[in-house]
């Protein structure tokens, strides 16, 4: 396998300082995976020997910004040259509560590893490029196999978001090949779900649905989403059908999945994301479709045609594909014309010396024309409209 850069410059003098003083330094988890897959990197964790307070203490000594992040975990942030990289002592989990854990700290890596979820991401790499791999993540990686550290069940109880992770992981790195003895562990603990909080929930259904084909997730992923959602229905593979699902940004992907489940509202949802499941069609028909789009802010109108589109195939079904598919086309093209926006000014009406309320009266009736006409109205047809409002009804303000 190829392998992109990982160990930079200020990689190097990070692992090489706390090296210096006696702590043996490694980088883990999703940098040395991706490393490996030559996937871009984003963040770095770096595991040591060092205990928190050693840590801090060094790279005070070196005048090194550094943030007790997570200390009681063991981890510390270290800002240099603007980049955070985040330190955690090597720790094992003495007592787990299905999303948080007692820790003690260690010495050994190889302990260290046995607290992670997958095989790949408890891969290490010192700063000599060398590989240290505990639990055959490297075959793994290879055979894009998705395996939890030891015993699944156990690894789950440790932290139910494990269960999201797995999901995320297969369409990630393990090409959507399911193992059938994990889906049956995560069957029988997906109500255990319920004491994760909602950040980390939606926060990991975002990661989710920021995979340009996340939509093969969602029948694999059946008893999950009907155990926090109420799912019922099938969108996504709707939306594929369609060719509109990879237009679609990761929050509008989760809330086109809210608009078919019956979610009982306990979670807390971003706003954007609550203003999107709360859309509704009133009718499917061109004309109608084009008066509803002038109602939508325009970064929401690509939500609301691949809403209309999946809404429409599933309510009629005996529609043929092709007609959906005309309609939408058509709905679009009507998007990008600019007819979906009221571009007229009340300054292109200075000329007629109005007063302010005579030009509010006016602007109200002309936008009403406008959004109300199944025509493709301009700017100028609204000019032309105002004109003739002014000179064919009396002004009596």
């Amino acid at each position: 396998m190829k392998k992109c850069e990982i160990i930079t410059e200020n990689v190097y003098f990070i692992l090489d300082l706390l090296e210096k003083y006696g702590h043996e330094t490694r980088i883990v988890g999703g940098a040395v995976r991706n490393s490996l897959l030559n996937l871009p990197i984003s963040d770095i964790d770096i595991a040591t020997t060092a205990l928190p307070q050693e840590v801090i203490e060094i790279f005070k000594k070196n005048e090194i910004s550094v943030i007790p992040t997570g200390i009681e975990y063991g981890t510390v942030t270290v800002i240099f040259k603007k980049i955070p990289y985040e330190i955690t002592t090597l720790r094992e989990d003495i007592q787990t509560f299905g999303r948080k854990a007692v820790v003690k700290f260690t010495k050994s890596f190889e302990k260290d590893s046995k607290r992670r979820d997958f095989t790949i991401n408890a891969i290490y790499m010192n700063k000599n490029s060398e590989i240290f791999d505990f639990h055959h993540g490297l075959n793994d990686i290879s055979a894009r196999n998705i395996r939890f550290i030891g015993n699944a069940s156990e690894r789950i109880r440790e932290d139910y978001l494990r269960i999201l992770r797995y999901y995320r992981f297969v369409a990630k790195y393990g090409e959507y090949r399911f193992n059938p003895e994990y889906l049956s562990i995560i069957n029988n603990l997906k109500s255990e779900m319920h004491i994760l909080s909602s950040e980390r929930i939606i926060g990991e259904f975002l990661k989710i649905f920021e995979i340009s084909d996340s939509y093969k997730i969602i029948k694999p992923m059946r008893p999950v989403l009907e155990e926090l959602f109420g799912f019922t229905d099938d969108p996504f593979s709707i939306a594929q059908t369609l060719k509109l699902f990879s237009e679609l940004s990761s929050d509008e992907r989760f809330a086109l999945l809210l608009k078919f489940s019956h979610t009982n509202n306990k979670l807390n949802f971003p706003k954007k994301i609550r203003e999107l499941s709360k859309f509704s069609l009133s009718a499917f028909d061109l004309i109608s479709l084009k008066k509803q789009l002038k109602q939508i802010k325009p970064q929401h109108r690509r939500f609301f045609i691949t809403l209309a589109a999946v809404t429409l195939r599933r309510f009629a079904p005996a529609q043929p594909t092709t007609e959906i598919q005309n309609l939408i086309s058509q709905i679009k093209n009507f998007c990008d014309s600019g007819y979906a926006d009221f571009n007229f000014r009340a300054a292109q009406l200075n000329a007629y010396n109005l007063s302010p309320s005579e030009l509010k009266d006016i602007m109200i009736a002309t936008k009403n024309y406008w959004q109300n006409s199944a025509d493709n109205i301009s700017s100028d047809d609204c000019l032309r409209f105002a004109e003739n409002f002014i000179a064919t009804k009396p002004l009596t303000f």
